[in-house]
């Protein structure tokens, strides 16, 4: 768990920078919000075949070495900025898309077969730190890169530290052999299905209710993630506000996965998750009403990120109780999916009505999301009892 968790936490520090800064680099190139809202939607679209491959890799070439894989589309994603044509732009963007893709697999399916059961929330909220803490961490430092040099620097940066992350991950990160390394007698019980059995996991009822309590939430954050940044800058704030705001919201999202994940272990899942999805639905549509104040948009944005990270901390120990251990990378795909759909459209959704009024997206997706709270209602319901071998309970596990 140490290495992954160090993974994470330098994954984090290029991750977050690197989305917030991107659609001001194609900005500043002198491209609007349509071309951005195109080049996020390609990235998405890219991300979603990265997500069924990915929980293939997960299930059968093992945690380990598609984390590693993952890790590669960091360096490339440094690349990109350092040119200024918008088709390697966008060719750059997609293939790191693709591979952060099988990152999110990876790592997601690793922590969920070797964190401790009776601390798993708070070993997931540990996990999220590191994309939470991790962009608090780097985001100052790489705003005065951008102030003080240029967008070159920036990228040069996020891709020498992506090639020491690789490293670590080839070398030190371990191997987990059971269930990411199945034996020669599992892999023939297996068969085909068990490399492409997609479709009767998502024809299965309790995964529905998984994909459609990861959407909701997630379509706001695909608005979010690309215009809030643009939302700053139009209330006045500079570079070094914005590589602020990303520090405050990663520090204050970090702070609350870590309380999430702790009501979880103790208490359960179920009302840690209605709480925070009502905070998510209300913060958002705080943003989108105070849309033209930079205080506004600071701290109704900073609510919105601590409650989509807290949802990411409960995410995991939904599928660890519904889920069994061979199939676990392939439904962690399969939600990864209709992440990557959700923020697909949210960027698109934010590009067709933003330049009609700037807090609209914010204001729909905020709305939205109030019918998370039933849906988690049903989801609870429906999963009650455990999965036969798994010892993960949504009621807690917590001393």
């Amino acid at each position: 768990m140490i290495f992954l968790l160090l993974l994470q936490l330098m994954g984090g520090m290029m991750l977050m920078p690197h989305r917030a800064f991107f659609p001001l680099y194609v900005q500043e190139l002198g491209y609007g919000a349509a071309q951005i809202s195109m080049l996020s939607a390609m990235g998405m679209a890219l991300a979603m075949l990265a997500s069924l491959v990915g929980g293939t890799l997960s299930d059968r070439l093992g945690r380990k070495w598609t984390l590693l894989l993952g890790n590669v589309g960091f360096a490339v994603g440094g690349l990109l900025y350092l040119t200024p044509r918008l088709g390697w732009v966008g060719l750059l963007w997609g293939v790191s898309g693709f591979c952060m893709g099988l990152h999110t697999l990876g790592s997601q399916s690793y922590l969920v077969d070797a964190a401790p059961s009776a601390y798993f929330g708070l070993s997931t909220a540990l996990y999220n730190w590191g994309y939470t803490l991790g962009g608090a961490l780097s985001s100052p430092v790489l705003g005065y890169v951008l102030d003080r040099w240029n967008y070159g620097a920036f990228g040069g940066s996020l891709t020498a530290f992506a090639v020491l992350a690789v490293a670590i991950n080839a070398l030190y990160l371990p191997r987990l052999r059971v269930p990411a390394d199945l034996d020669g007698a599992e892999r023939s019980a297996a068969g085909p299905r068990a490399l492409f059995g997609y479709g009767a996991l998502a024809r299965r009822p309790i995964v529905v209710l998984l994909v459609a309590m990861r959407f909701l939430p997630t379509l706001a954050y695909g608005v979010a993630t690309v215009f809030l940044p643009l939302l700053l800058d139009r209330a006045g704030a500079s570079k070094t506000v914005v590589a602020a705001y990303v520090t405050v919201s990663q520090a204050v999202a970090s702070l609350a996965q870590v309380i999430a994940g702790r009501a979880a272990d103790r208490w359960g899942g179920r009302w840690p998750t209605v709480l925070v999805y009502a905070a998510l639905a209300a913060s958002t549509l705080g943003t989108g009403l105070f849309a033209g104040s930079l205080w506004g948009v600071f701290i109704f944005g900073t609510a919105a990120a601590a409650a989509a990270w807290s949802l990411s901390t409960l995410l995991p120990g939904w599928v660890a109780h519904v889920t069994v251990a061979a199939e676990r990378g392939r439904v962690l795909g399969w939600i990864h999916l209709w992440w990557n759909v959700a923020m697909m459209l949210g960027s698109m959704l934010g590009g067709a009505l933003y330049g009609r009024l700037p807090g609209l997206p914010f204001v729909l997706t905020g709305a939205l999301n109030a019918f998370s709270v039933p849906l988690t209602l049903v989801f609870y319901r429906a999963a009650k009892g455990p999965v036969p071998g798994d010892l993960r309970s949504l009621e807690g596990t917590g001393p």
